[in-house]
């Protein structure tokens, strides 16, 4: 089964998350800047592009539409900046 959350970033936000499983990042909308503790390089995503990422700690910033896709997805976002817009919720779908 396959599990996703969209998420919308805004801009001057930094958006934390804990991935506890492999997840693919999908940028919708717009463009992100990331980074994350299992990777020594820095991410820039535009709509369009995605990226597979390991388990664990991922910092986000940028403005745009985002989804989080994956095999038993858990994932833990919190905001730090302006309240964090969840525009699809956890949805389960069949892979």
């Amino acid at each position: 089964m396959v599990t996703y959350l969209r998420l919308n970033v805004l801009k001057n936000e930094l958006l934390v998350v804990e991935l506890s499983h492999p997840a693919q990042l999908w940028c919708e909308e717009g463009g992100i800047w990331l980074t994350h503790d299992q990777s020594i390089e820095d991410i820039e995503l535009y709509r369009g592009e995605h990226r597979e990422l390991a388990a664990g700690k991922v910092l986000i910033e940028g403005e745009g539409r985002l989804c989080f896709c994956g095999e038993n997805l858990q994932l833990s976002p919190q905001s730090q900046g302006k309240a964090l817009d969840l525009t699809g919720g956890l949805s389960a779908a069949m892979a």
